[in-house]
């Protein structure tokens, strides 16, 4: 519907003869000694009715369509937990658990940790070390804090109940996620030397960014 030719001050601004024509469009019939304010009139009752079907038609609400969105979906309820590396010392990390295995239902709650594991390098299968943190239950967020040394590190979501493992079980995981590291070729450039690093990281400005470094920090050369 071009709701401009229904508007009432098109339909007044048009003469008798265009608002025959435009109510003949809509299909509506037009006695000849009809005056001009009843044409108007229903051509707006038209406009109103289009208006009322076209709300219609974007919001439909029927039995079968309450029925589908009480179906809740498949990620609903799972066990899972990720972790975000917000810079190279913290990580953002989040979760949530089944209520089965949390054990909501019973009167003493399970402990959560989350096991954190700290790799040498990305290729390596064993952690170099690794650290508890008690976590919030069932579900929540914290940030944690890195080792300098840390090149990558996975986080583990364990489960404590009285009676199991002393360790714990683990319910969720995340992937190991690599901690970008600085270029060699940038670690060791020296005031003076011209960066050999590659053409895109010279358009960063590298080289102005040693120099004033030199100027103002000449003292911890």
């Amino acid at each position: 519907m071009n709701e401009d030719n229904l508007s009432r001050e098109y339909l007044e601004s048009i003469s008798t003869a265009e608002l025959i024509a435009l109510a003949d469009s809509y299909g509506l019939d037009i006695p000849e000694n009809l005056t001009r304010r009843f044409i108007i009139g229903e051509l707006l009752e038209v406009a109103e009715e289009l208006k009322e079907e076209e709300i219609k038609e974007d919001v439909i609400v029927t039995e079968k369509n309450v029925t589908e969105l009480q179906d809740l979906p498949v990620s609903y309820n799972e066990t899972k937990i990720r972790a975000i590396l917000h810079n190279p010392t913290w990580a953002f990390v989040f979760w949530d658990m089944l209520s089965t295995i949390t054990g909501e239902e019973q009167k003493e709650k399970p402990e959560l940790y989350l096991h954190v594991c700290i790799f040498n390098s990305a290729e390596e299968e064993k952690p170099s070390d690794v650290f508890d943190i008690k976590a919030a239950f069932p579900c929540g967020e914290q940030y944690i804090m890195l080792p300098e040394t840390t090149k990558a590190f996975a986080i583990e979501l364990r489960v404590k109940k009285q009676g199991g493992p002393s360790k714990g079980e683990t319910a969720a995981f995340t992937n190991k996620i690599e901690i970008p590291q600085e270029r060699k070729e940038v670690l060791n450039i020296k005031p003076g030397e011209k960066p050999e690093v590659p053409p895109l990281v010279l358009l960063s400005g590298i080289s102005e960014l040693i120099r004033e470094q030199h100027w103002d920090h000449r003292q911890s050369f």
